[in-house]
């Protein structure tokens, strides 16, 4: 008997549970149903919301980045199934790195707060390498090898401006991203420029605000991986005979960005407004720095020339390098290169027999690898090199890329490796949105991330 009542109970019991997994089941379901079919969040001035897939983030640009478009969760473009928490990124994307096939950060500010992430399985999951807010916000997003330097997995360096007369510092981590340090910075320093060549040595590049084709710059070195900064280079004073430092960079001309070689040698581009590209080398660290000579076709009345990015160098050796040159002219432009086989001593003006695009290019449109393979992003077709741009074979159109770009037709970034990993990082007109598209095979084909 007393078998008999256990199991009168027990039938009673299992009766109870079903029915209230069916009552939750139901639930669930409707939940899931609801969310899959939720349209992205319209808060925040109309703006979409960021989500966890990099594609799909949106809002909080760096035109308006005190908005915060987060989300969460992010909808699969296959099933609208909601992702795991861990695969978030709650920001909109404004730029990235790659750093090899399957390791990679990207990066964005909402709310004022910068907001980091890294995957190291090619995008299938990301995990926030954010360092903690401290009060000290974030007025726009910052940009790579100018805000952000990205040194490997571990070491990374993030700028952050000043404000109300305060001092700017540099955030670095040497745990990719666990924990963070700060430094502060003297005075109101702006940064245009951030390098490091290893863990210890690197160099910042600060502007004031240009007025009338001339900016003034200094440039300050670090050999305890940013803990402490010292002043090597200053150019204030708008008189050639009231310049401080001798063999400075000139006021004349906007920089475009600074890349070093090694710890000797290291090159600033300038931008000016008579339409002819300068490069600016130093040989001691960055103490003194004199210009080198480049040879151009002669810029006319309609063709105009500027350096688009800091030299690039390839190889153990890091002797063979290259950088962007855009010409513009009849309102077309395309691209054009130097490079050099010698460390940067000399460089070669080559035509690399581009196309010029519809919409406006930037430089994030063209990339090398090496001196022979490249890839160049025109109106949302990708086009290949293999033998240094003397030809182009134009890419099969891909329908992920082709819908991506009808929404986002903004290249923000454009990195490759050797191995024929691609990463692109598109926005759309109003800069509210971004979409993170990844290749495998060298651009023949892409899938958002």
């Amino acid at each position: 008997m007393k078998r008999k009542g256990t199991c009168k109970y027990t039938i009673s019991l299992m009766l109870l549970t079903l029915a209230m997994a069916t009552g939750c089941g139901s639930n669930a379901n409707s939940s899931s149903s609801s969310a899959s079919m939720v349209a992205p969040s319209m808060a925040n001035g109309g703006q979409t919301s960021g989500t966890g897939s990099a594609n799909q983030s949106g809002s909080s640009g760096a035109s308006n980045p005190s908005n915060d478009g987060t989300s969460t969760g992010a909808a699969s473009p296959s099933t609208g199934a909601v992702k795991p928490a861990e695969q978030q990124i709650q920001t909109m994307l404004t730029d990235m790195h790659l750093l090899g096939d399957k390791l990679g950060y990207a990066w964005g500010v909402t709310a004022k707060e910068f907001r980091l992430y890294r995957t190291e399985d090619g995008g299938v999951k990301w995990t926030a390498a954010s360092p903690t807010p401290d009060g000290h916000s974030f007025q726009a997003s910052p940009q790579d090898h100018a805000g952000v330097f990205v040194l490997d997995r571990d070491h990374l360096w993030v700028f952050q401006s000043g404000q109300n007369e305060g001092k700017s510092q540099l955030l670095r981590t040497k745990d990719a991203g666990k924990t963070w340090e700060t430094a502060e910075l003297p005075g109101m320093v702006r940064a245009i420029g951030l390098y490091f060549i290893d863990q210890s040595h690197g160099w910042l590049l600060s502007s004031s605000d240009a007025a009338m084709g001339k900016s003034e710059k200094s440039l300050y070195v670090t050999e305890d991986g940013g803990a402490s900064w010292k002043q090597i280079m200053e150019n204030t004073g708008y008189l050639p005979t009231d310049n401080p430092t001798p063999q400075a960079i000139p006021q004349n001309g906007h920089s475009r960005g600074m890349s070093f070689r090694d710890a000797m040698n290291g090159f600033v581009p300038l931008e000016t407004i008579d339409g002819k590209p300068e490069l600016y080398g130093t040989r001691d660290g960055g103490h003194t720095w004199s210009a080198i000579p480049l040879q151009i076709p002669a810029a006319t009345n309609e063709i105009y020339y500027s350096i688009a990015a800091a030299p690039q160098f390839w190889g153990a050796d890091r002797m063979k390098g290259w950088f962007p040159v855009t010409v513009r002219g009849n309102d077309t432009q395309y691209f054009d290169g130097f490079f050099t086989t010698d460390g940067g001593q000399t460089w070669t003006y080559t035509a690399l027999n581009t196309v010029p695009a519809d919409l406006v290019s930037t430089s994030y449109d063209i990339t090398f690898v090496n001196d022979k393979e490249g890839w160049y992003l025109k109106d949302g077709s990708f086009s290949h090199t293999v033998d240094g741009g003397t030809t182009w074979k134009k890419l099969a159109a891909d329908p992920v890329l082709s819908e991506a770009f009808k929404a986002f037709p903004y290249t923000l970034r454009m990195e490759f490796t050797e191995g024929g990993t691609g990463w692109l990082l598109l926005r759309n007109e109003a800069s509210t949105g971004s979409r993170l598209l990844q290749t495998k095979d060298g651009g023949a084909t892409w899938q958002l991330l």
